[in-house]
């Protein structure tokens, strides 16, 4: 039995606890056996890589979560999984469901995928939302780059706390979510991680997040705790104003003893309430990573509401017993089936556009062709490229996502007579089968252009429906990955693209001379990648990753992918369009 089965964790944890329901097969989701999606509700739903227990499954039951998706350890769950898990909870339609998610690029950009795919195909509309929990305050919100954004720390299992009693309440979605929204803003976390030898602390790195990433700041040896603590109040302080009046949340991250939680909880406490009224203690493991030996300190401003200790002393039943536990009977825990999606069926009941000769079957065909064709082509030299500043697997990447919209269009599968189907349908590839962060950033991009052919009824498709189709899909980018054009990533190109075939349409041009524009602005914006510092990714949080001084000798390796598509889907519209 392996000792990292996610699936293994989660069936140990519902044989000892009551009242929950593991879904199966695959989805390594527990949600509450209770549960009625027609309740009216709100439905709380959150997740993440494993290996922060108790979080997010030790939270699900009466008075918190309705469900909890668990991904592989740290890492993502995938979307199937979580539309899955929300499938299970909530009715389209009928309920109002929020996503609690953690600021990490991987749960931002699965998470928001789900509630873009929710909202399009199974008609949850508006009423699924995301809400972004970024409560770290090591770094200083205008020191960190917009493209990566703050952490999402152990303040998170408060906001599953408060929130959870007003859904459990019957508050409504808009109540709930815009709390959620200032409740993070009054929210501050701050790690940090040592090693014990003797009677001293060593190897203190403070700002340290939940995966293993290296701390923003480092301490010499410690005789105690007295120097830390005084460094993470400074900081807390920029997050909760002197003088308020707080709730303490002080978080084991798994490998610190009780022993030592204690003398620290003391130090803590002694220099706290020299600046604070501190009016609740919590103490224990609320959201680890895995065994490390570290500490994590949470304040919340209780000057937010006067509700929020009501919130917190809400009565809960879920597994973990850090909030206390309701007296009840529960039914055993059990194991239900969910039935699987049809992942690639014709969206039934959606508006979509009609084709035109110029703009139809043919040309999709030919296009898709074209570029998956290029793109397997480049395979190696996109792995080469990528070498220079990451795993050098990008054209292997993008390729296996290309053959395998390949293999569906050889198969007869893809609806080349709707493109909102035919961008969902490949949006759902590419997720299903593309994988990493490239695949989920192409599966946000189409998925975003879809809604474009949805909203017009039965309109014609033009090159004009084609151009808002691109700016919904880099807008979708850039919604969920924060990114910014200057941060060295795709997205650069496309939106030079975009602003280039819109202004060539705009000056009267052409079908095929815009869309030369679109190439000619894609390819230019890539080439400028090269001189470009990288934005994005875990290293940004350093304060010493050196990214800075970094000189390049090639593009950014998805940016130049998006050059290579560009042009082979010009070379595929001069052999179907005619003028």
């Amino acid at each position: 039995m392996s000792l990292t089965s996610v699936g293994t964790s989660l069936s140990g944890l519902i044989a000892a606890h009551n009242g929950l329901q593991l879904l199966t097969p695959g989805c390594n989701s527990v949600t509450r056996l209770d549960n009625d999606p027609s309740d009216g509700k709100v439905k709380l739903l959150s997740g993440g890589g494993s290996g922060h227990e108790p979080a997010h499954a030790g939270y699900v039951g009466a008075g918190m979560l309705s469900g909890a998706i668990c991904g592989d350890i740290f890492s993502s769950p995938s979307v199937a999984s979580i539309l899955d898990c929300l499938r299970t909870v909530a009715v389209g339609g009928e309920s109002r469901v929020i996503f609690i998610v953690k600021n990490y690029t991987g749960d931002r950009l699965n998470f928001g995928l789900a509630v873009e795919r929710a909202r399009v195909g199974l008609g949850y509309g508006d009423d699924v939302r995301m809400l972004l929990v970024d409560d770290d305050c090591s770094i200083e919100r205008g020191q960190v780059r917009a493209s990566v954004g703050k952490r999402g720390l152990a303040g998170v299992v408060l906001v599953h706390k408060i929130l959870g009693a007003m859904a459990e309440e019957g508050v409504g979605l808009d109540e709930i979510y815009g709390f959620g929204e200032g409740l993070v803003r009054n929210l501050g976390t701050i790690g940090f991680t040592f090693r014990v030898v003797g009677d001293r602390l060593e190897n203190v790195e403070i700002g340290k997040g939940i995966h293993g990433e290296p701390g923003v700041y480092t301490m010499p040896t410690c005789g105690d705790f007295e120097g830390i603590v005084e460094f993470l109040l400074k900081k807390l302080e920029k997050c909760v104003p002197k003088a308020a009046e707080v709730v303490l949340l002080v978080n084991n991250l798994g490998g610190a003893s009780e022993f030592l939680m204690g003398i620290f909880l003391k130090s803590l406490l002694d220099k706290v309430k020299q600046s604070y009224t501190v009016k609740r203690t919590y103490c224990g493991t609320f959201l680890s990573s895995l065994d490390q030996a570290g500490i994590s300190v949470t304040l919340l401003n209780l000057g937010y509401s006067t509700k929020l200790l009501q919130y917190l002393d809400y009565e809960v039943t879920v597994p973990s017993m850090l909030f206390g536990r309701k007296r009840c009977n529960l039914p055993p825990s059990a194991v239900a089936t969910v039935s699987p999606m049809e992942v690639l069926q014709e969206s039934s009941g959606v508006p979509t556009c009609t084709i035109t000769e110029q703009f139809g079957a043919k040309l999709a065909s030919t296009v898709i062709t074209f570029v998956c064709e290029a793109l397997i082509s480049c395979k190696d030299m996109l792995n080469t490229i990528d070498k220079e500043a990451g795993d050098g697997d990008t054209g292997s990447t993008i390729s296996r996502g290309a053959q395998a919209i390949l293999d569906q269009l050889n198969a007869n599968k893809l609806d080349l007579n709707h493109p909102a189907n035919l961008l969902q349908q490949i949006s759902i590839i590419l997720e299903r089968d593309m994988g990493g962060s490239s695949g989920a950033l192409y599966s946000l991009f189409f998925q975003g252009a879809s809604k474009i052919f949805t909203e017009g009824g039965d309109q014609r498709v033009t090159l004009n429906l084609w151009s808002r189709a691109l700016t919904a899909g880099n807008d979708t980018i850039a919604k969920y990955a924060l990114t910014q054009l200057g941060d060295r990533t795709m997205l650069d190109p496309l939106r030079e693209g975009e602003l280039a075939l819109r202004g060539a349409l705009d000056g009267g041009k052409a079908s095929l001379e815009a869309v030369e524009c679109f190439t000619k602005g894609c390819e230019e914006a890539a080439r400028a990648t090269q001189h470009m510092v990288a934005r994005a990714g875990r290293a940004s949080y350093s304060a010493s990753s050196g990214e800075g001084d970094r000189k390049y000798q090639h593009p950014d390796p998805g940016a130049h992918a998006v050059s290579i598509w560009a042009r082979a889907l010009l070379e595929a519209c001069k052999q179907v369009i005619e003028e």
